[in-house]
């Protein structure tokens, strides 16, 4: 039996990519992976953050309006109801509303963190 002569691979490996082509290709590849697993990401969660955002803050609204116009409707249709000592009470009505909205926003919230088991 002859062995055959296997070439040394290290050598013509450092032939064939001379430390400068390997330092560049590494180089880019480094960029590359970061544009992949880094850049493209945050890109996204900023789209997720900003619309999040901009929802949350059409609710916040949206709920204040909604309770300047409960209060206002209290006053000026039960305006005969709550003269006197009773007039903080249409302050507490929309006061325990708010708080009526946000415990099932809070109750929703926590109802799919879960993945919506019950």
């Amino acid at each position: 039996m002859q062995e055959e002569a296997v070439p040394n691979r290290s050598n013509n490996a450092q032939e064939d990519n001379p430390p400068a082509k390997v330092a560049a290709e590494l180089k880019t590849l480094l960029i590359d992976y970061a544009r992949q697993e880094i850049v493209s990401p945050l890109s996204q969660l900023g789209r997720t953050l900003k619309l999040g955002l901009l929802g949350a803050l059409s609710i916040g609204v949206g709920l204040v309006f909604l309770a300047i116009a409960g209060l206002r409707l209290l006053q000026a249709e039960a305006s005969g109801v709550f003269d006197g000592n009773m007039s903080p009470l249409p302050y507490l009505v929309v006061l325990v509303g708010l708080l009526v909205v946000l415990a099932v926003l809070v109750a929703a919230k926590t109802r799919t963190s879960r993945g919506g088991r019950s």
